[in-house]
């Protein structure tokens, strides 16, 4: 991990195993990757794969990787790739490292750019977009040759892009702003995955329906919110009492919130969560209140079912396909690299609505 100050680059590192500080000036001298894999006889990407946890190396690996880097002294600083002579470099630019969705797509970027031997280098943004713009005007020093931008905040200003596509430099965003930009994007599809919801509570008969998403300023959450209540119209379900509540995991604030939210006179029959971990969460809080899953109350999380304990296998999941949408988002940026002159496009991807035991109900 390096700290340029505004912002945060995991170099395909794991952002928990600690932090490393390159100071201004000081060239690599230290132990890479290559040597990891040469002690190990594996390839690099899979050295690499290994210390970022990826879900297809196995846990073994994992700890061979980590025990031989351990053990060399292996303190990942800011890598030759990142010289100005270089164009081997993309940036993935992330709201955070946290988001197990996120880290799928990021894992789908890695894959796909690896097969073209091009380098990825995560930037954390912390969901502040000035930070994304401090980036575009120092990009040079990094030697990069194209962003992935996972968008955070969709009312971003217009203009936003205007100097760094004016340097020809590709970039493709992960979600959509409000405001147009003229970028390649890529996109889920969430109306046909929330038309089968919409479909199926109506089906049960559900009226009383909230949504618990984390911040309203995120593109996929207005339009997760909104698309929802479009396919409500659809189906002709007016007179659904549809309630959105803004709640972010790991504060007092939600916990306290989905307490409120089941304990009012009137609570609701079924409840759609962002992300996997959050509606985990909720199910506990409602045995905690004596409210059973799903007789009083179904569940269906939104997001990545990414989950190593297992710990998800019962939640309802509209699944995001995450990992196909950062290979997207890789193979239309290397478009962009090839053929410089090639159109910008939308790609929009189908999502998946897994129905399990936190929303499964005989009908009444």
């Amino acid at each position: 991990m390096v700290d340029c100050g505004v912002f945060t680059i995991l170099v395909n590192q794991n952002n928990r195993n600690g932090e490393f500080v390159l100071k201004a000036g000081k060239k690599k001298d230290k132990v890479g990757v290559q040597d990891i894999a040469r002690v190990l006889k594996i390839s690099a990407s899979t050295v690499s794969r290994a210390l970022n946890d990826h879900p297809r190396i196995s846990k073994e690996t994992k700890e061979k990787v980590k025990r031989v880097a351990s053990r060399l002294g292996y303190n990942p600083g800011l890598p030759e790739l990142m010289h100005p002579e270089k164009s081997e470099a993309i940036a993935v630019l992330v709201p955070s490292m946290e988001n197990n969705l996120y880290r799928e797509i990021i894992w789908g970027i890695e894959d796909y750019l690896d097969e073209q031997n091009h380098q990825t280098f995560v930037i954390n943004t912390q969901s502040d977009e000035q930070k994304t713009e401090v980036f575009f005007k120092n990009h040079r020093k990094y030697g990069i040759s194209g962003i992935i931008h996972l968008v955070s905040d969709r009312k971003i200003a217009a203009g936003f892009y205007k100097e760094i596509t004016a340097e020809a430099l590709p970039v493709v965003t992960v979600c959509e702003p409000d405001t147009e930009t003229g970028l390649s994007s890529v996109l889920p599809d969430m109306y046909q995955g929330f038309y089968k919801i919409a479909g199926y509570l109506k089906s049960l008969g559900i009226h009383r329906i909230s949504m618990v998403m984390e911040d309203d300023k995120y593109p996929e959450d207005h339009q997760m919110v909104s698309t929802f209540k479009s396919t409500l119209e659809a189906h002709s379900m007016h007179d659904s009492e549809l309630s959105v509540h803004y709640l972010r995991q790991g504060t007092n604030g939600f916990t306290s919130g989905i307490e409120q939210l089941l304990k009012q006179k009137n609570p609701p029959e079924a409840i759609l969560v962002k992300n996997s971990l959050p509606a985990l969460e909720v199910v506990s809080i409602a045995s905690r209140i004596n409210i059973n899953i799903p007789d009083n109350l179904l569940l269906i999380a939104i997001g990545s079912d990414y989950n190593a304990e297992g710990l998800l296998s019962n939640i309802s999941l509209l699944k995001i396909p995450g990992y196909q949408m950062g290979k997207e988002a890789a193979a239309l940026l290397f478009e962009q690299l090839v053929n410089p002159e090639a159109e910008t496009r939308t790609s929009v991807l189908p999502v998946n609505f897994i129905l399990k035991g936190t929303a499964i109900r005989i009908k009444r």
